[in-house]
C-alpha cells in the first residue's frame, strides 16, 4: 500500500491511515492544543492513551479503524442494586441520554462504565465533538448516579 500522495504542485505528503496511533496522536495533541494545555507527552506508539477529565480517567484505545472511549463511573452499592439497573437501562433506552455511549458494568460486575466505540474517526472535528459528547455524558451521569 503506498502511503505517499504526489500533489499536483510537486510535494509528497505522507498520508496517514484513518484509524492508526499516528492519527489518534496527532487529534490528541491538537485537542491539547486547542485546550490550552501545555507540556502533556502523548506516546507516539500507544494504542491506548489515559487523560483525566473532572477527576475522572478517561481511557482512549485505538481499534482500527475507529476507537473506543472509555470511564468508570462509580462504583455498584451492596444495596439497592435493583434501582441502580433500572437507571442504567433506563439511560440506554434509545441513546436517549447517553448519545453514542453504552452504560454498563465492568467484568467483575463491580463498576458502572461508560464506553463508546467509534467505527471510523474521518477529521479532527469528529474527534474533539466525540470526546466532548463523551464528557458532556459522563460528567451527567457521574452527577446522576452519585
Amino acid at each position: 500500500m503506498c502511503n505517499q500522495r504526489l500533489r499536483s504542485n510537486g510535494e509528497v505528503v505522507q498520508l496517514k491511515e484513518k484509524g492508526s496511533v499516528r492519527m489518534l496522536h496527532d487529534h490528541l495533541v491538537a485537542l491539547f492544543k486547542e485546550m490550552g494545555i501545555e507540556g502533556a507527552v502523548i506516546p507516539r506508539d500507544s494504542v491506548t492513551i489515559s487523560l483525566e477529565f473532572e477527576g475522572k480517567e478517561i481511557v482512549v484505545t485505538d481499534t482500527p479503524p475507529g476507537m473506543e472511549i472509555s470511564a468508570t463511573i462509580c462504583a455498584v452499592p451492596e444495596e439497592e442494586q435493583e434501582i441502580l439497573f433500572t437507571k442504567l437501562l433506563r439511560g440506554n433506552f434509545l441513546g436517549q441520554t447517553t448519545r453514542r455511549a453504552r452504560l454498563g458494568l465492568d467484568e467483575e460486575a463491580s463498576y458502572v462504565v461508560l464506553l463508546v466505540a467509534i467505527p471510523m474517526i474521518r477529521s479532527y472535528r469528529e474527534f474533539r465533538d466525540t470526546i466532548e459528547d463523551f464528557v458532556n455524558v459522563l460528567s451527567f451521569w457521574s452527577k446522576e448516579l452519585s
